[in-house]
């Protein structure tokens, strides 16, 4: 099981609007950081990165510095990710998800089904 235990969860979603997860991990320049408690969700703050393929080339040093910005979340909800980025997420325990759709009803259809259990879930919108 991956993230920490707690009766919060601090999840990120990447999103060009704040509406939709519709960013891959590696264009993502804005992440939107929620709370997830037993049946709500809440907007803490908004962050924002430097895209780490704005034009197809990326770094060892751009990808560790995307990690460090969300590296008190415990998930990472994305429409795509690839490899390298996953493994350096789930090496801080931020894990994963790919998704698509509402971030409201992606977050409430992922408290539905998993609560405060910090369980896997591929979320299907």
């Amino acid at each position: 099981m991956v993230g920490r235990m707690r009766a919060e969860m601090r999840v990120a979603v990447a999103s060009s609007d704040g509406i939709i997860v519709n960013q891959h991990f590696g264009r993502a320049d804005t992440f939107y950081i929620y709370e997830l408690s037993e049946g709500s969700h809440r907007l803490l703050e908004m962050r924002k990165g430097r895209p780490l393929w704005p034009g197809g080339e990326h770094d060892e040093g751009d990808l560790a510095e995307a990690v460090e910005l969300l590296a008190d979340c415990d998930k990472v909800f994305v429409l795509q990710i690839g490899r390298g980025a996953e493994t350096a997420l789930l090496e801080k325990e931020v894990e994963p998800v790919e998704t698509r759709g509402f971030i409201d009803e992606v977050l409430e259809e992922y408290i539905q089904k998993n609560g405060r259990k910090g369980t896997v879930c591929q979320v299907e919108s």
